[in-house]
């Protein structure tokens, strides 16, 4: 008999509470390994919340994450989730990487030591395997010949593709990306989409926030739409982009694509 593996990420009844504010309400996702998911919705729907609960920058308040078919966490009696050790969350966060709206590069490194500060300092890997690595992954972002610059000599594509250059030298399985082109100029946007197509093409397992809906479009497995914290509609881009079954999700994609129109669930064309 074929066994069966566990999604790679599994949210089941996903709540998060910022005091009175419930921000996420009742988010149910599973990620296989090697899909591409990209989660679309208005501003303030919950989607940068879910990403940072999957990597645990916020607690989820009650609900279940797994990661490889391991809970993490654990619940009180009444069903609140408690964050785990600081060992295990070390070991989890080495498995997922993250690429925020803001880069978040160390002002004082250059582009080829902003990479390698994790392996050295988190995995205390040898400094000298991992400068080779790091090179081949600022090669791999086209930023080759600026290994030796320092941020601030970088554009914001440029940063961005450091950064991401940096959640690769972990060697995560899962890869996260909180709206990775917004911070950018319209022009330089181009240049992140490409290596984050380039790492989708390769088979690496990816949850992606974006307001860029043709790269949604073109990369995804599946779309995820959000809104008021919770999941709306789900399916494969063909579906969701071109023949949403929900109203809302109809309606914001009319005002974010605005030459889309979209026939009633059992209308003729």
């Amino acid at each position: 008999m074929t066994q069966v593996m566990p999604p790679q990420v599994a949210i089941e009844a996903l709540h998060k509470s910022f005091h009175a504010h419930e921000v996420l309400k009742g988010i149910d996702l599973t990620v296989r390994r090697g899909e591409k998911v990209s989660l679309i919705g208005p501003s303030g729907s919950g989607k940068t919340t879910l990403l940072r609960c999957i990597n645990l920058l916020e607690d989820p308040t009650s609900g279940r994450l797994l990661y490889e078919g391991e809970e993490i966490g654990r619940h009180d009696a009444d069903a609140r989730w408690i964050r785990p050790p600081e060992a295990e969350l070390a070991r989890l966060r080495t498995h997922i990487g993250m690429v925020f709206q803001r880069f978040n590069l160390f002002p004082h490194m250059s582009a080829l030591d902003n990479v390698m500060i994790g392996p050295v300092k988190v995995l205390h890997r040898p400094r000298e395997a991992v400068r080779q690595e790091a090179l081949a992954l600022l090669e791999k972002v086209g930023l080759a010949d600026k290994a030796l610059y320092y941020p601030s000599a970088l554009s914001g594509g440029q940063q961005q593709r450091v950064a991401i250059a940096r959640a690769l030298a972990m060697k995560p399985g899962l890869m996260l990306f909180d709206e990775a082109t917004s911070a950018l100029d319209p022009e330089l946007v181009g240049e992140v989409l490409k290596v984050m197509h380039d790492l989708a093409d390769e088979g690496m397992t990816m949850i992606i926030v974006t307001h860029e809906m043709d790269f949604a479009r073109d990369v995804s497995d599946r779309v995820v739409f959000m809104d008021q914290g919770r999941v709306v509609e789900a399916g494969p881009p063909a579906q969701v982009f071109g023949a949403p079954q929900k109203e809302r999700t109809q309606a914001f994609l009319r005002a974010v694509l605005r030459h889309e129109t979209f026939l009633p669930e059992g209308a003729a064309s």
